[in-house]
């Protein structure tokens, strides 16, 4: 068993010693988590090795068009054996969905830049200074002494663009637009990405987005702004619950908005809670008060009950937070 340590080194040196490889992201995942792991993948099958990326959940329709997107595989478990697992943005392996027991891969990899990590792994591999699990990946491609070609170039640079907001959040630091420009050098074109992940979307999206808007309340004086998203509504959009990512975003548009959040009900009967803020407010903390976690200013959390139940929980903690 490895020594537990942070540096790319050890994960470099776990990647030479493995051939069968595991990797996974977070449940619902997003462009940080997919481009991590698709880039991963790529590096890894260049070594010799043979690398399985697994979802629980569904890809969303707007990162199918990543190298190496259409091989990943749905499951809800694999019953296989790994020399590695690499688990990628996740505070637990209930995270990642619980696709793979501790038991089953020799050595378990940790990579995570969430203030909410944990450390689970034989190799935790964290750091919350860092926008993007991709620029860790990237880290990983350094340890082992590897140019990032292209495909991989452009499933990494999606990762940062995606975790940053197009570089907008205030997690966008002199690092990530170093990496941007180092992933641009390495053969990316901004225009072709930001034109298929921000400026095209199916009528169902747009659709989509109406009912959300015709559900916007805002509570706290101004300063919280809420859309609801149900599962009628998908039904009326002929949507799917991944087609609401970048939603949120829109209540941060008000003036006065300080917080804003998604609320979204699942198939198990828990109502997902999405949150971003402004700079100066630490949604992570309201997160965290509900058993989630995330980022300073984009975090999310679980509430079991009904839309409205959970709706009136967060007005309630909120109206003490934001007085």
């Amino acid at each position: 068993m490895l020594e537990e340590k942070t540096e790319p080194t050890i994960i470099a040196q776990a990647i030479k010693q493995s051939r069968s490889v595991f990797i996974a992201g977070h449940l619902k995942p997003d462009g940080d988590t997919i481009g991590s792991a698709l880039a991963l993948a790529s590096l890894l099958k260049r070594l010799g090795k043979f690398p399985s990326v697994f979802s629980k959940d569904l890809i969303p329709d707007y990162l199918m068009f990543l190298p190496g997107a259409k091989d990943i595989i749905i499951a809800p478990k694999t019953e296989c054996s790994y020399d590695l697992a690499i688990i990628l943005e996740c505070s637990d392996l209930e995270r990642m969905g619980a696709i793979i027991s501790s038991n089953q891969a020799k050595v378990i990899i940790n990579m995570d830049h969430h203030i909410s990590a944990g450390t689970f792994g034989h190799v935790n591999y964290v750091n919350s200074k860092s926008s993007s699990t991709a620029e860790l990946v990237a880290d990983v491609f350094d340890a082992l002494n590897e140019k990032i070609q292209t495909q991989e170039a452009i499933c990494l640079y999606v990762g940062v663009l995606t975790d940053t907001g197009k570089f907008q959040q205030s997690n966008t630091n002199s690092n990530s637009l170093r990496f941007a420009a180092r992933m641009v050098d390495s053969g990316v074109r901004p225009v072709d990405l930001y034109e298929k992940v921000y400026a095209s979307m199916p009528l169902s999206t747009l659709k989509l987005f109406g009912e959300a808007f015709n559900s916007l309340k805002v509570e706290c004086g101004g300063k919280f702004a809420y859309m609801i998203v149900t599962p009628e509504a998908l039904v009326n959009a002929g949507a799917k619950d991944s087609q609401t990512e970048g939603l949120i975003n829109y209540t941060l548009l008000l003036p006065q908005c300080v917080v804003g959040a998604l609320f979204r009900q699942d198939a198990s009967g828990k109502v997902k809670v999405s949150f971003r803020s402004k700079d100066y407010f630490d949604v992570n903390e309201v997160a965290g008060h509900f058993g989630g976690g995330g980022h300073k200013n984009a975090a999310g959390c679980s509430i079991l009950g009904s839309i409205d139940d959970a709706v009136k929980i967060v007005v309630s903690y909120l109206s003490k937070k934001l007085s």
